[in-house]
């Protein structure tokens, strides 16, 4: 069995890492509500964008890119 190719791991990689990026730009308001009701908005927004920042750190690793050269300065939090 052949090894998979090293550009179609980092290509399933990427896509995968876009998906994610995606789903938490998504307004889930289910869980805003839950967070809402428990008390932990702040926590969970702090979450997301820890998420967010790690998910475009990886993106940019496997592009070669320099992170943060092209999305300084943005906030992705879907909440806000």
């Amino acid at each position: 069995m052949d090894p998979v190719p090293t550009s179609r791991i980092d290509s399933s990689r990427l896509d995968a890492i876009n998906l994610m990026l995606r789903d938490l730009h998504t307004r889930h308001d289910e869980i805003r509500h839950k967070a809402a009701f428990r008390g932990c908005t702040a926590e969970l927004l702090t979450l997301q964008q820890e998420l967010v920042d790690y998910l475009l750190n990886k993106k940019h690793s496997l592009l070669g890119v320099e992170p943060g050269s092209t999305d300084d300065n943005l906030n992705y939090n879907s909440f806000t």
